[in-house]
């Protein structure tokens, strides 16, 4: 197996042009990206041990974890983030279940957030709305999600935006609460002390805590889609990755201390939660009711970017040959993957009646079925970082002479250290996110059930593509030879030499064009899409 060249360093070159990013344009694409409303019930559910966890899991995940995005950022500063450097590693057949993780994750995700949408909803103005009302808003929401990818491309870069302040804003209104209730002589709701049944964390509360903890912190790989943009890359990544990873450390503690102080831990809804502690601090008022409107709108604004950002992905690897052709159709007229769109609106359709009847047989509860769906697509979400974790250990061998602007520190040493944390840990979330092993009498056969099929499902499907995909590479590239070339895919453009790196794609690659000088391909991929992880998040 031939070792992967490295083009010379560029991440010193100066900015391409006046829309170059800064530093602290990333550190706001970045918590715009990852902070997310939605998680911070779930959060504080683990109750006051929930901040002692998540400084835990900065220590033992996070700054490992931000260590090797740091230098796998800086090292190959690629457009594809994780799907570049799993290639590099692994080769395409690993690329096309990465990129397979990455587009169906956001097709499962899409029904919890919009059950939670329901939920909140019901909360405002409708609190007599049964299961199903909220089953089909969610429904609904899907196609509203639906028609935005079909017509509006590029719309996903203001409705995050105006979606992330206003999901900065709540926070902030969660902690002024969580001081309110305190100053005001209600004192706080749930017990902070330094004791096992409250701030000390136990084996009781651990298996939520880290599952959803490490799940808050994942996504600064994401960088890597707008290298490209930015002014020095290999020295703003790292930075950027500490920076931003310790403000939404702090957002998400801020928040934790609110729900906590304005709420019982046992009575903090899953779905409703939110609007639930902002009422109680503030009021049902007009007040409360505008700020349970921006909520929808955040609620709804995190999705449409990632969902767009996920079908243009998934459309470019189709047209790249990594998944099936109906994923690259494209509307002739607005250049929107429209079969990419089709299909995520489908699956989280679908997923979203089928479960809903299964819990609505057993008399399950909407908080149970934003459960089971949000596990299910969050296991999925951890799967490509288990092979960022490997791919980062084998770059560091096959690919030692490259230059690395920054490295893990401690040498060879702290690389498998910050490797084997960031593994074991993730690994232990995905157990988490199926069975909590410490508290045996919480098994609920059928969510476990509902995630282990839904799991089963997911791998058959992928494993169906990657036995295909070398036909469908040949398909491709005999088209590229017959006529117009189609867009290069970005994650194998700028810095990546993918002939030889893995020996199960080597007829493939074979057939595919030589990849471009590298002392031009960067400029190419200034134009090129993103991954889903990356370009959704945007």
């Amino acid at each position: 197996m031939t070792t992967p060249t490295t083009p010379a360093p560029t991440g010193s070159a100066p900015a391409r042009g006046a829309g170059a990013l800064r530093m602290f344009d990333m550190i706001l694409f970045s918590v715009c990206a990852i902070l997310l409303l939605s998680q911070v019930t779930l959060t504080a559910q683990t109750g006051p041990s929930a901040i002692l966890w998540t400084v835990a899991v900065i220590v033992l995940f996070f700054v490992p974890y931000g260590l090797i995005t740091a230098e796998l950022g800086s090292t190959y500063p690629d457009a594809g983030g994780i799907y570049s450097w799993v290639v590099r590693a692994f080769g395409n057949r690993w690329g096309t279940r990465t990129s397979w993780w990455y587009w169906v994750n956001v097709a499962l995700w899409v029904p919890s957030v919009y059950l939670m949408f329901a939920a909140v909803l019901k909360e405002m103005f409708f609190p007599g709305m049964g299961f199903w009302p909220q089953v089909l808003i969610a429904v609904a929401l899907i196609v509203v999600n639906w028609a935005v990818n079909l017509v509006a491309l590029d719309a996903g870069k203001w409705v995050s935006n105006v979606g992330a302040l206003l999901t900065v804003g709540v926070i902030v209104l969660l902690g002024i609460g969580g001081v309110k209730m305190l100053l005001g002589g209600a004192g706080s709701a749930t017990a902070f002390s330094w004791s096992t049944d409250s701030m000390i964390p136990t084996t009781s509360t651990m298996a939520l805590a880290v599952s959803i903890v490490i799940y808050n912190f994942l996504g600064f790989e994401l960088m890597s889609s707008a290298s490209q943009e930015m002014h020095n890359p290999r020295r703003d990544v790292p930075r950027t990755v500490l920076v931003a990873g310790l403000l939404i450390g702090v957002f998400y503690l801020v928040a934790t201390f609110g729900m906590l102080t304005i709420l019982p831990v046992d009575s903090i809804s899953t779905t409703s939660g939110l609007m639930d502690a902002l009422q109680k601090a503030f009021g049902t008022n007009a007040f409360t009711a505008l700020v349970g409107v921006g909520i929808l709108y955040a609620f709804f604004a995190a999705l449409i970017p990632w969902t767009i950002g996920a079908n243009r992905a998934a459309a470019e690897a189709a047209q790249r040959g990594d998944l099936p052709p109906v994923f690259a159709h494209m509307s002739p007229t607005r250049g929107t993957p429209t079969g990419a769109a089709h299909l995520t609106a489908a699956v989280s359709a679908t997923l979203t009646l089928v479960y809903g009847v299964l819990f609505w047989a057993t008399d399950g509860s909407i908080d149970d079925l934003f459960w089971s769906i949000f596990a299910f697509s969050s296991i999925v979400f951890l799967l490509p970082y288990v092979l960022m974790s490997l791919s980062f250990a084998k770059l560091r061998v096959t690919d030692a002479a490259a230059v690395r602007p920054y490295q893990v520190p401690f040498g060879r040493r702290g690389a498998w250290v910050a490797t084997g944390l960031c593994l074991a840990l993730l690994v232990l979330a995905v157990l988490f996110f199926i069975v909590d092993p410490f508290d045996l009498s919480s098994f609920d056969a059928q969510t476990f059930a509902l995630i282990v099929g839904g799991l089963v499902v997911t791998v058959a499907v992928q494993e169906v593509f990657v036995a295909r995909s070398p036909r469908w590479r040949r398909a491709v590239a005999a088209t590229e030879a017959a006529g117009p070339q189609l867009p290069e895919h970005p994650e194998l453009g700028a810095d990546v030499e993918l002939s030889g790196i893995a020996p199960d794609d080597a007829s493939s690659l074979a057939a595919l064009p030589a990849p471009e000088d590298p002392g031009h391909a960067t400029a190419h991929d200034e134009t090129a899409p993103a991954t889903p992880a990356d370009t959704a998040r945007s």
